[in-house]
């Protein structure tokens, strides 16, 4: 384990010093990095640089993967241009649980920030966060919540303990040095301006102060926390985005976690274009699928894709409505995310396309039955053509030249299988298993070992296709 985390060190330090010393572009630009690609753990994060330098903001979003306005929301800021100041964004720092609709496949990633140990995948992406938090000046993790949160006890849905439609801090105050971070009053500014734009007074954020840093904290749990983090081990504001799980309109979320982000900014001096809040029901346009590493064909939703037992497929490409949060998984087989891996099919099954953890496509992938007497060996023997078929034997003598020309099957493409002369070595001396068009004299043929019962008489041609034998025919020698 520390030799892991040692080498899992080492190589967070190359990537932001890549970061820290690369030649600087000009301003305004923006950077992606991508970490665990085309896995169910991928991690982008994008680094937003305004054409004038300011404030960093760290926004967070997906860090639990069953609160789609957090994450939905982050994922409306990547593509912005800055005119002030720079800004750091994750979409979805837990991908796998989104994709599963989990607030945690391997737990609660939001509780693994008090430990440095380096358990499993989770715990890597946790010390990416936190690096990147050493960068910034403030720190924004978003999330959907029970409830509304509400300083007194209403009823069941609005009391101190429901986190929806609030913005949480660990302290009204934290000193740190001579400083002192009004982290209540940052908030109410915000949420001045934030709740002047939401009609429905139901609907309106509060700010939840958890106390997390005195004893006898009602929440422990949030000593783990990215926010308690940030905030105790380097002294930026932090604070949790909670709209109500409540809420039935996704948009509606969307939308107010927005107007939150957006007067963070403006408090920071970070002067974006803002996002256009629409949010458009992802679909699934097309995938372009590779066969046996041949030019991949474009595959319609709801389509059927006919395979043979073995062969081998990759998604190259998902055209879609929408470029981030897209997977493919093909059921009982890899794993969550199958995108751009070499993957064999043994057996019928479906092909499923998310965005995060929403179905929007599927493929049936079939596999058909491959009739061995449906094989027809063209061959050539001292200039003649003639055709056999499976279990089928060719009659030569010592001295004929002969030619394998092609074998081909109705269902089969010819280069997609192999065809082997037992006993044939080609005249480069390599064997690849392929004897098709070569002139083969037939008194070269005497590897017994390869002949039917070893008599050196009859030797076989068979067709393999991914190790596997399909058909074969005989050669058999006076």
């Amino acid at each position: 384990m520390k030799r892991q985390s040692f080498i899992f060190i080492a190589f967070i330090i190359f990537c932001f010093s890549r970061i820290i010393y690369s030649a600087p572009k000009e301003r305004p630009y923006r950077e992606n990095f991508t970490y665990f690609e085309n896995t169910p753990n991928q991690l982008d994060v994008y680094r937003l640089y305004g054409r004038f330098d300011g404030n960093t903001i760290f926004i967070l979003g997906g860090i639990q993967g069953d609160e789609p306005g957090g994450f939905l929301s982050a994922d409306l800021y990547p593509n912005l241009v800055l005119e002030r100041g720079n800004l750091i964004v994750i979409p979805r720092a837990n991908f796998h649980s989104i994709i599963k609709n989990s607030r945690g496949v391997n737990g609660d990633m939001n509780r693994r920030f008090g430990s440095d140990k380096l358990k499993d995948i989770d715990d890597q992406i946790v010390e990416i966060i936190k690096e990147l938090m050493g960068e910034s000046d403030l720190f924004l993790n978003l999330h959907d919540g029970w409830g509304f949160y509400s300083k007194t006890y209403i009823d069941k849905n609005r009391n101190p303990r429901r986190f929806g439609q609030s913005i949480i801090a660990d302290a009204s105050e934290y000193v740190i040095k001579q400083d002192t971070i009004h982290l209540e009053r940052m908030a109410h500014k915000v949420l001045e301006k934030v709740n002047r734009r939401i009609s429905n007074p139901d609907h309106h954020l509060h700010f939840m102060n958890t106390h997390t840093l005195i004893s006898d904290t009602k929440f422990p749990e949030q000593k783990k926390s990215a926010t308690y983090f940030a905030l105790t081990q380097f002294g930026i504001p932090a604070f949790g985005i909670e709209t109500s799980k409540n809420l039935k309109d996704l948009e509606l979320k969307i939308r107010y976690h927005n107007y939150v982000i957006n007067e963070f900014l403006k408090l920071f001096n970070v002067e974006p274009e803002h996002p256009a809040i629409i949010y458009e029901a992802p679909r699934l346009i097309y995938l372009l699928v590779s066969i046996n590493d041949n030019v991949p064909m474009v595959i319609d939703d709801k389509n059927t894709l006919n395979l043979l037992k073995g062969d081998k497929i990759k998604i190259t490409h998902i055209e879609s409505n929408y470029n981030r949060g897209l997977s493919c998984d093909i059921l009982g087989v890899g794993d969550e995310q199958d995108f751009q891996k070499s993957l064999t099919i043994n057996a019928p099954t479906r092909m499923l396309v998310r965005k995060d953890n929403r179905l929007i496509g599927e493929i049936i992938l079939n596999i058909d039955v491959v009739d061995n007497q449906l094989f027809t060996y063209l061959m050539e023997v001292n200039g003649k053509k003639q055709a056999l078929v499976d279990g089928q034997t060719l009659n030569v003598k010592r001295g004929d030249k002969l030619r394998i020309l092609n074998v081909l099957h109705e269902k089969m493409i010819p280069a997609h299988y192999k065809v082997n002369l037992k006993g044939y070595v080609p005249p480069n001396g390599y064997n690849k298993g392929e004897d098709r068009n070569y002139t083969i004299d037939a008194n070269t043929l005497r590897w017994k070992k390869y002949s039917l019962n070893g008599n050196g008489n009859i030797y076989p041609v068979v067709v393999v296709k991914n190790g596997q034998e399909l058909s074969r025919i005989f050669i058999s020698i006076e």
